[in-house]
Formats: C-alpha cells, structure tokens, sequence
C-alpha cells in the first residue's frame, strides 16, 4: 500500500512541473464517470463513481464505490463501500506527439488502493485495505457541451486484506470528459 501512495505522489509531482515527456503540445483532461462493476462469475456486484484529471498520458483518479466482498467458507457475500484513488497512464497519451486520437480511443493501466468498510454481519463493520492493478479503455462518442461521452471499460485485480477475498472485477459504464493542450485549459496554473 505505501508503494502504491508513494507511486502516485511522484508521479503527480512529474506532471505538476512538467517533468519527463510533459510539454506544451501536451494534452490536459479531466472528466467524470459511472461505471456498473461485474464479479468474476459475471454478475453485477455494486458500482463506481469516478473524477479524474492528469496531464501528459497520466491521470489521477478518486473513486467511490459499493461492490460485493466475499470470505472463505462463506455462502453469503457481504456489502462492501470504499474510497479509492489510482494512478492511470495513456499510452497514447504518454508516447504521443499529437493528441487527436485520445477524444476517439484510449486506453491504458491503472494501480491504485484505497479503504473499504464492509458489513461483516448483522452488527459489525470492517475496515479493510485493498489495493489493485488493472486496465483500463475509452470509446469517445458525440461531442456534449465543452466535452463529449464517452464508453468506458475496465478490468482490474483487487486483493484486500484478509480474511478478504481477492477479486477480479469488470467495469462498464458511461464518461465525460474534456480535453485540450495544456495551457488552455489551465490546469497547471
């Protein structure tokens, strides 16, 4: 879990000093998204609300979701609510020169963690860490005010601790999102 923290705070301050391959024909983004979350057997387990913003192919997430956590040797699943935040990289972003494509297809991968509560039984709560590794992919549709939708996929591997069940999960949903250089959007000011 430190590794993970530690990842994205450097990462952060890369893209906020525009080290690396950030410059200014690089493209800024932020957006927002809802996402349906499937279990490994296929079934929809809970949801994910997420806000991102990044600059340069890499983009910062905070997420609030609601999912199914199960343990070992136990029949039922159990109602699990957390808070999470990743770091995501386009590799079009990341090893473009031009950004045009990114508004019609993107894609890239995610590592991230964050805390769960999850009901543990008819009266108690637990607290538990999770962290995961995934991928992620973006279909940009019709334009929408200063942005456009967008389909938005994912795959990742949540491990919590235990006695947590590890899980892999699938994510479908919708986005917005809004994209341009650098210095017009201003989100390094």
């Amino acid at each position: 879990m430190k590794f993970v923290v530690a990842s994205c705070i450097m990462a952060w301050l890369a893209l906020g000093t525009g080290c690396f391959w950030a410059n200014e024909r690089s493209d800024s983004m932020y957006g927002f998204e809802g996402r349906a979350v499937l279990g490994s057997n296929g079934h929809l387990q809970g949801g994910q609300a997420h806000v991102k913003v990044g600059e340069a192919g890499l983009y910062f997430d905070v997420e609030a979701n609601m999912r199914d956590a199960a343990r070992p040797n136990d029949p039922d699943t159990h109602r699990a609510v957390g808070l999470g935040f990743s770091l995501r990289g386009s590799l079009f972003g990341i090893l473009g020169t031009e950004h045009q494509l990114e508004r019609y297809f993107d894609f890239g991968a995610e590592l991230g963690g964050g805390g769960v509560l999850v009901s543990g039984g008819p009266s108690s709560i637990t607290g538990v860490g999770s962290g995961w590794v995934g991928a992620w992919v973006d279909f940009g549709t019709v334009s929408l005010g200063s942005g456009y939708l967008a389909l938005t996929g994912g795959i990742r591997r949540e491990s919590f601790e235990a006695p947590w069940l590890d899980q892999t999960e699938l994510a479908i949903g919708i986005a917005w999102r809004q994209r341009g250089p650098m210095a017009k959007l201003n989100l390094r000011d």
